[in-house]
């Protein structure tokens, strides 16, 4: 299948791990780390993927451009403000390096439906998941104005720009339960990768 040559798929990996107690990204699923299988899934769908972190020699081993934050300390939203300044693409497809379980029916599904909105993100299970989805070059401005009130909630964006959310449900094929699962704490790694329940 061609890829999307019009967006790229960027992985945030700028998180320090705090409550992990270590870098979540390099925890294994299936013995790979949990970055490099996102990255997989996002080189089937995309032509360019890249990474946003300050840890940018820890994943060198999946040999993808990777990027700094141009704003420090200023979490996921300065982790897509700067995906959009190292790379001149018209559109982002973002996802976070604890969401081991996306797949490729999601990610395509999530850039295929129509909407004239900045940014379009899945809703599954109740909940809104703004870091796995599509943000248009036009959210830049907003996304800087938000960036310099110190306004660092992506809920924040999303407030103002109201987004398409895409509701992800039991009928679709691509469907898992665990499909949007973030991988925050240890207990959520022992709960749904070493201990996953049958």
């Amino acid at each position: 299948m061609r890829k999307r040559q019009d967006i790229v798929g960027v992985i945030l990996a700028g998180g320090a791990g705090r409550r992990m107690g270590t870098d979540k990204a390099m925890l294994l699923l299936n013995g790979l780390p949990l970055i490099q299988r996102i990255a997989g899934v996002l080189h089937e769908v995309f032509g360019k993927v890249v990474i946003v972190s300050d840890r940018g020699d820890a994943y060198s081993f999946l040999n993808l451009p990777t990027y700094p934050d141009v704003e420090k300390n200023c979490g996921p939203l300065g982790g897509i403000h700067s995906a959009f300044v190292h790379t001149d693409a018209p559109a982002l497809f973002v996802v976070g390096c604890d969401t081991p379980f996306i797949s490729t029916g999601l990610v395509n599904y999530i850039c295929d439906f129509e909407s004239l909105d900045e940014i379009k993100v899945p809703t599954m299970g109740g909940r809104v998941h703004p870091l796995c989805g599509v943000y248009i070059r036009k959210v830049k401005l907003q996304l800087e104005e938000n960036l310099r009130a110190g306004l660092l909630s992506v809920q924040f964006l999303l407030e103002k720009v109201h987004p398409a959310i895409i509701p992800i449900t039991a009928d679709l094929p691509f469907y898992d339960k665990k499909l949007l699962t973030n991988i925050n704490s240890i207990h959520d790694y022992e709960t749904f990768v070493t201990r996953p329940a049958h």
